[in-house]
C-alpha cells in the first residue's frame, strides 16, 4: 500500500514543481506594465572633413550601482553586491576623406542590445557627424554585468535572475556610452593604422566536443583534442595618432574567441572576466610613455570555446592567468604591426534591419517562422551544469527528439512543449542588424548570434567568397554585436541537441539564413558602396521592471570603521587585506566613478581601476548608513613600502587614508 501513496506524493510533487515553474515564467507576462520606445533616424548628409584619416579613442566608466540583476547565468546569476572590476565602454571613431565616418564601441556587457544601439545613435548623431547606420556595439559577453537593457521580452524575463527592462539601466548605459563615442569624435586627430592577426592556442578549450565532431563524420575523432578545437585567431587594429610632430600609439581594437566564463555562476560582483587583463595588459604597455592608451577587446566566434580554467580553480585567479595570457600575446601583435602603419583609411559599412516574423526578400532558407528555445538551455552548457537539472531526461545535453521530427524545429527537445506556443512569437527577438564593416583589409562582420567555431569558419568563408582578390583580406566574425538571438550552430551540431544547438532559436537552418544574408550584403557593399537599410521610424513595446535606484547622491560622511586586516584567500583567489567602510546606502552609492586606491610610500598608487581592489557591499543599516567592505589583492604577496587605504569623500571631508599595520 505504501508504494502508490508514495508514487501520488511524487507526482504531485512534480506536478507543483511544473506548475509552479510556469507561473512564475508566466507572472511578468500577465501583469508587468509595457516600456514604449521610440527612435527616429533623421536623414543626415555626410560631409568629407579634411585630406586626411583620423581616429578618436575615448573610455567612460559604465558599472551600474549595486543591487541589479545580471545577465548571462539566467537563474544562478546574483544580484551584483559590488565590484571586482569596473565594467567599461571603450569608443573608436574612425573617419576617412570623403567617406561614411564610423563609431565602434566595446561593451564590457552580456550581450549587444537593438533598442541600446538606436538609443545611442540617436544621442551620438546630435553630437557627431556619424550617422544612424554606422554605429556598431562589440560586446565581451562578460557573465558578470548587469541584464535588463536588452530588445526582447524573452531575454528580458529569462536571461536574468529577475525579469523586465529596467528604463533607467537603459538610459544610463545608454548615456555613457553615447559620451565615449562623442568624446572620441571631439578628440579625433591626424592617424595611421595597421592590421594584423596572430594565433595563441592554450587558453580556450572546446566545451561540446561531440558536436562539433559531428561536423566531420568521415574522421577519426577518438583523438580529437578539445585544447585545439578552437578559433586561436586574435585580430587587431593598431591606431597611432599625431602628438605634435610625431604619430604615438594611441589604442587598439582587438577580437578574441573565448567565452566570458571565466568567473562562474553564483557569484555577485560586476566582473568584466578576462576581459579586463586582456585590455589592462596593452594599456600598461604605454602606461606613462604616452597620452592614455584605449584597448578594446570584444568577441569573435567563440559560442563553444570557453576558457581553459584549471580544474576547480575557476575564478579571479584563472580569470587573470588566462587574461594576462592574451594580454601579452596582444602586446606582441601590436608591436609586430609598427612597420606596417599607414595613412591611408579606407571604411566602408552596410547596415540592414531585418525583421524575422516576415516575408524577407531573398527567401528564408528554411530559417523557422518563430524562435523555440530547446529544453537543453535549462540543462545549461558544459562546465556549468547545475546537479540536477543538468542531468535529467530531455534536458541534458546529446538528448535530440527521435520522433515527429517534421516540424521546422526537428530534433529540438521543446521547453515545456506546446506550452511555449502561449508566449507570442514577437515576445522573443525578432528584429535583426546585419552588418558588414570594411577598415582597410579588415572586414568585420557583426551578428547578435553567439558563433560556434565551425559556424564561424563557414561564415568567414562565406563573406571572404565576395571580396575582390589581390588583398589580404581579415574577415572576423563578431559575435553578440547590436543584439541578442541566442545561438548560432551548423545543421551538424543542432542534430546532437547540446546547450548551443537548443538555443539556436530559429531551428537547424539558422546558420544557413545568416550565411545568405552576410554573403549577401557584403556583396551588395562591394557593388553599391555604404548601405543604409534600417527603418528611420521605430517602436518598441518592453515588459519593464525598475531596478535602478531613484536617484544616486554625491559622496556623503565616509569611514573607515577598523583597521585593515590580512587574510590568506583560498586558491582561487590568492591573498588579500580587507577592512570596513562606512558610507552612504547601497541605493545611492554611485559605482561609476573613481571611489578607492592604495598609496604606498614608494610612489606606487593602485586604483579601483584595477581588479586589485574591490568592494563588497555587506549591510544597511537603521541609520541610512551602509556597511561594505573593501579588499586589496596586491599584485605582489608582500607590498614593498608602506601603503595605506584611501576613498573618496565629499568636499566637507578630506579623504580618508587607512594604513597597513
Amino acid at each position: 500500500m505504501r508504494k502508490p501513496r508514495t508514487r501520488t506524493l511524487l507526482l504531485t510533487l512534480l506536478g507543483t514543481a511544473i506548475l509552479g515553474a510556469v507561473l512564475h515564467a508566466a507572472w511578468p507576462f500577465l501583469f508587468y506594465p509595457r516600456q514604449t520606445l521610440s527612435f527616429s533616424f533623421p536623414a543626415q548628409p555626410i560631409t568629407a572633413e579634411g585630406a586626411v584619416a583620423k581616429a578618436g579613442i575615448a573610455e567612460r566608466d559604465i558599472t551600474p550601482p549595486i543591487g541589479m540583476p545580471k545577465f548571462g547565468y539566467s537563474a544562478w546569476a546574483r544580484d551584483a553586491d559590488g565590484f571586482r572590476t569596473r565594467l567599461k565602454a571603450r569608443a573608436f571613431y574612425l573617419s576617412g576623406p570623403g567617406q561614411t565616418p564610423l563609431a565602434i564601441v566595446q561593451l564590457d556587457l552580456g550581450s549587444g542590445s537593438l533598442v541600446l544601439r538606436h538609443r545611442v545613435a540617436e544621442l551620438v548623431m546630435e553630437r557627431t557627424d556619424v550617422p544612424a547606420h554606422a554605429l556598431t556595439l562589440l560586446v565581451t559577453h562578460t557573465h558578470s554585468g548587469p541584464g535588463q537593457y536588452l530588445g526582447s521580452d524573452f531575454y528580458n524575463v529569462f536571461g536574468s535572475n529577475k525579469p523586465g527592462f529596467d528604463p533607467a539601466l537603459f538610459e544610463f548605459l545608454s548615456q555613457r556610452i553615447a559620451d565615449a563615442v562623442i568624446d572620441a569624435y571631439e578628440s579625433r586627430r591626424e592617424a595611421r593604422f595597421a592590421v594584423g592577426q596572430s594565433d595563441l592556442f592554450g587558453v580556450t578549450r572546446n566545451r561540446s566536443m561531440a558536436a562539433w565532431a559531428n561536423n566531420f563524420p568521415d574522421q577519426d575523432q577518438s583523438t580529437a583534442d578539445p585544447m585545439q578545437a578552437v578559433n586561436p585567431t586574435m585580430t587587431l587594429l593598431r591606431i597611432d595618432q599625431r602628438q605634435g610632430d610625431r604619430f604615438e600609439p594611441a589604442g587598439a581594437l582587438s577580437l578574441y574567441s573565448i567565452h566570458g566564463t571565466a568567473i562562474p555562476p553564483f557569484t555577485r560582483p560586476y566582473h568584466a572576466d578576462v576581459w579586463h587583463w586582456i585590455s589592462e595588459e596593452l594599456e600598461r604597455e604605454f602606461a606613462g610613455e604616452h597620452s592614455r592608451f584605449i584597448h578594446g577587446v570584444a568577441q569573435a566566434t567563440h559560442a563553444d570555446n570557453n576558457p581553459a580554467w584549471q580544474e576547480d580553480l575557476r575564478g579571479d585567479l584563472e580569470a587573470e592567468r588566462i587574461g594576462k595570457a592574451l594580454g601579452s600575446h596582444a602586446i606582441r601583435l601590436f608591436h609586430s604591426l609598427e612597420t606596417r602603419l599607414s595613412p591611408t583609411l579606407t571604411t566602408a559599412i552596410a547596415s540592414r534591419q531585418l525583421d524575422l516574423l516576415d516575408d524577407i526578400e531573398g527567401g528564408r532558407f528554411e530559417l523557422c517562422e518563430r524562435a523555440i528555445a530547446g529544453a537543453s538551455v535549462a540543462g545549461a552548457a558544459n562546465g556549468d551544469e547545475v546537479f540536477p537539472v543538468s542531468y535529467l531526461p530531455f534536458l541534458a545535453e546529446d538528448w535530440p527528439r527521435r520522433f515527429f521530427t517534421d516540424n521546422c524545429q526537428g530534433v529540438k527537445q521543446w521547453m515545456l512543449s506546446k506550452l511555449q506556443l502561449l508566449l507570442p512569437a514577437e515576445r522573443f527577438p525578432h528584429q535583426a542588424l546585419f552588418q558588414i564593416v570594411r577598415i582597410n583589409q579588415l572586414v568585420l562582420v557583426p551578428l547578435p548570434w553567439e558563433i560556434t567555431l565551425e559556424s564561424g569558419n563557414r561564415l568567414r568563408q562565406a563573406v571572404a567568397s565576395t571580396l575582390p582578390e589581390g588583398t589580404d583580406w581579415k574577415v572576423e566574425i563578431s559575435s553578440l554585436a547590436n543584439g541578442y538571438f541566442g545561438y548560432a550552430v551548423t545543421p551538424e551540431e543542432y542534430a546532437l541537441q547540446y546547450y548551443e544547438g537548443g538555443h539556436t532559436l530559429y531551428g537547424p537552418h539558422t546558420l544557413d539564413f545568416l550565411i545568405q544574408q552576410s554573403e549577401g550584403l557584403s556583396r551588395e557593399l562591394q557593388q553599391q558602396g555604404d548601405i543604409n537599410d534600417i527603418p528611420a521610424q521605430q517602436t518598441f513595446f518592453l515588459l519593464s521592471r525598475e531596478y535602478f535606484p531613484d536617484s544616486l547622491a554625491g559622496p556623503g560622511t565616509r569611514r573607515w570603521l577598523n583597521e585593515p586586516r590580512r587574510h590568506d584567500g583560498d586558491a582561487t583567489t590568492g591573498p588579500y587585506w580587507s577592512l570596513l567602510l562606512e558610507a552612504e546606502p547601497a541605493n545611492q552609492l554611485t559605482l561609476d566613478r573613481p571611489l578607492l586606491a592604495v598609496h604606498c610610500d614608494n610612489g606606487v598608487m593602485i586604483s579601483d581601476d584595477s581588479a586589485e581592489l574591490q568592494l563588497r557591499h555587506q549591510q544597511d543599516t537603521d541609520k541610512r548608513r551602509g556597511h561594505y567592505e573593501v579588499r586589496w589583492y596586491p599584485a605582489t604577496p608582500s607590498p614593498s613600502g608602506s601603503c595605506r587605504f584611501s576613498v573618496s569623500a565629499n568636499q566637507q571631508q578630506p579623504v580618508l587614508s587607512a594604513p597597513l599595520p
